[in-house]
């Protein structure tokens, strides 16, 4: 395997399947251009097929790109775009402080974290005083990512989170450093988990007492949509028994105890499923952004 083309051959894969795209891309990447608004000249690390630079340039910002991946860079140039095949470690070093702003996406996790931090502190060198530095990587809090997404390039080795990234960013000499989850990113999970939270409430709703049938509106047939009919008649089905249950065997000065105990197990439902759901729908994308100081102050390589 030509592993100096494979994630170009990927990304062109996951475009043919239809689960990547130039136009998602952009605007996934739109939400970093306000980062470099005061800059004048910034260098793209990894710039695959430059969009980030498309976005710049709109801007009147001035952009070179680099990648080590020569079909990306084939892309680049077709485009018309100031794109240079290179190893980082090698143009980086090459160019001290000759940019005030470097972007790099979805590039460290490429890297191990030896070589991560080489990347950062090489970016620290190319800065020039107060220069810009902002990192884009997949977001290890999110299970979509960890479970899926992050291994279906070969090309990934590690996640680093966003405590990590501070840290390296720190160490490296950069100050005023922030970070966060990119809103962009959120993953949407499908309409039956989405259902799940409302369907939980609707199990305990068992009205006012087990009287008369009137007192059991939750009985009603619920309006079942074609994307969660299996978990909403699931919810019927469960309901209807409950109140079978209670019409036969309980007495009326029981009912509030028995709507209690379902109200104490919903409740330890909806908190096993917020702390499932949570991973789920995190951001898939987090960033560090960080400023090479005026002074100089550097980290201890």
């Amino acid at each position: 395997m030509d592993m100096d083309r494979v994630e170009g051959a990927f990304y062109e894969y996951m475009h043919q399947l239809g689960e990547s795209g130039s136009e998602w891309n952009r605007h996934v990447l739109s939400f970093y251009v306000p980062m470099f608004a005061n800059c004048r000249r910034v260098l793209d690390v990894g710039c695959g097929e430059g969009q980030f630079i498309d976005l710049l340039q709109d801007e009147a910002i001035e952009v070179i790109g680099i990648d080590s991946d020569s079909k990306m860079v084939e892309v680049c140039v077709q485009k018309g775009l100031d794109v240079v095949h290179s190893d980082l470690f090698e143009y980086l070093p090459e160019h001290a402080g000759q940019c005030d702003g470097i972007f790099s996406s979805n590039l460290i996790e490429h890297l191990p974290a030896a070589d991560a931090a080489r990347f950062i502190q090489a970016c620290h060198s190319a800065l020039s005083a107060r220069g810009t530095l902002v990192l884009a990587t997949p977001n290890p809090a999110s299970l979509i990512v960890q479970l899926h997404e992050f291994w279906r390039d070969a090309t990934h080795v590690r996640l680093y989170n966003r405590p990590l990234l501070e840290f390296l960013l720190h160490w490296a000499g950069f100050r005023d450093i922030e970070s966060g989850e990119h809103p962009h990113t959120v993953w949407t999970p499908p309409p039956e988990l989405e259902e799940l939270p409302r369907t939980l409430a609707e199990l305990i709703d068992i009205g006012d007492g087990p009287t008369s049938d009137k007192n059991f509106p939750f009985l009603a047939r619920p309006t079942v949509r074609p994307e969660s009919s299996r978990l909403r008649r699931l919810s019927y089905t469960i309901r209807r028994r409950l109140a079978t249950l209670l019409v036969q065997n309980v007495l009326y000065e029981e009912f509030d105890s028995v709507q209690k105990a379902l109200q104490t197990q919903h409740q330890a439902l909806k908190t096993l499923y917020d702390s499932h759901a949570g991973p789920l729908t995190r951001a898939r994308e987090c960033y560090v952004k960080g400023t090479k100081p005026a002074d100089e102050i550097s980290g201890e390589p």
